[in-house]
């Protein structure tokens, strides 16, 4: 009996541990196959520090204006909206979150709108944040789908691969307010590699709680981008 037993205890810890060695290769794999269709790792790193500026289209009200982006990966990112007749800045800094509307004072931001602006710079992790991140990510197929879930402070964050190309086409931000789970999908289109080797979408499709509320258009985009710690303040 005493014989038995060890190898008992073995074979239970195998069938434990062996599905949870398999998910984290599976997951590595896809990260990896990730970072090659983008552009390979030297590309990429160069993506942690960057600017974009897209044309938007807000769709209630048929409003239009830009969308400018200065990001600086994992923890920093300032977004100017700007409309002919309205301005607004959101800034996420680690932790602290500030809006600024009609180039007004700023004013911290309550939790919900904090947590809704974290998923957006989450939404903008590249392969590379992904693969520092493994340890908070799950892999699972949804029909032509591969998708990575990622938690992080309480937030989920889905992004879906087209399995045929590795594109990632859709990422869903999950925001739980009390009872209710509030859904950020938006829809990625128009990719093309740029200039400097980088795989990126030229568009995107956005909605919150299920409606469609913007399309924007990618006009530029800077790598390696000069960004000082003032960008992040308010």
């Amino acid at each position: 009996m005493s014989l038995l037993l060890p190898k008992s205890v073995c074979l239970i810890l195998l069938l434990v541990l062996f599905p949870l060695f398999s998910q984290a290769t599976e997951v590595a794999t896809a990260i990896d196959q990730l970072i090659l269709t983008y552009g390979g790792e030297d590309k990429l790193r160069r993506t942690h520090s960057m600017t974009q500026k897209w044309d938007l289209l807000a769709l209630m009200g048929n409003r239009q204006g830009t969308d400018s982006r200065s990001i600086r990966m994992p923890e920093q990112l300032r977004v100017d909206l700007k409309y002919p007749k309205k301005t607004e800045t959101r800034i996420i800094n680690g932790d602290i979150a500030h809006v600024i509307y009609d180039l007004d004072s700023s004013s911290t931001v309550s939790r919900p709108q904090r947590d809704a602006m974290r998923l957006q710079l989450m939404r903008l992790y590249s392969p590379l944040v992904l693969r520092n991140k493994i340890n908070a990510i799950s892999l699972t197929e949804k029909g032509e789908m591969l998708v990575l879930t990622l938690l992080e402070n309480d937030l989920q964050v889905d992004y879906l691969i087209n399995k045929k190309n590795w594109h990632i086409e859709k990422v869903v931000g999950k925001l739980k307010m009390g009872p209710t789970e509030m859904l950020f999908l938006t829809e990625y289109s128009d990719f093309a590699m740029t200039e400097d080797g980088v795989l990126m979408h030229h568009k995107e499709n956005k909605y919150a709680g299920g409606v469609n509320t913007a399309v924007l258009t990618l006009q530029e985009v800077v790598f390696d981008a000069a960004l000082s710690d003032e960008v992040f303040k308010p």
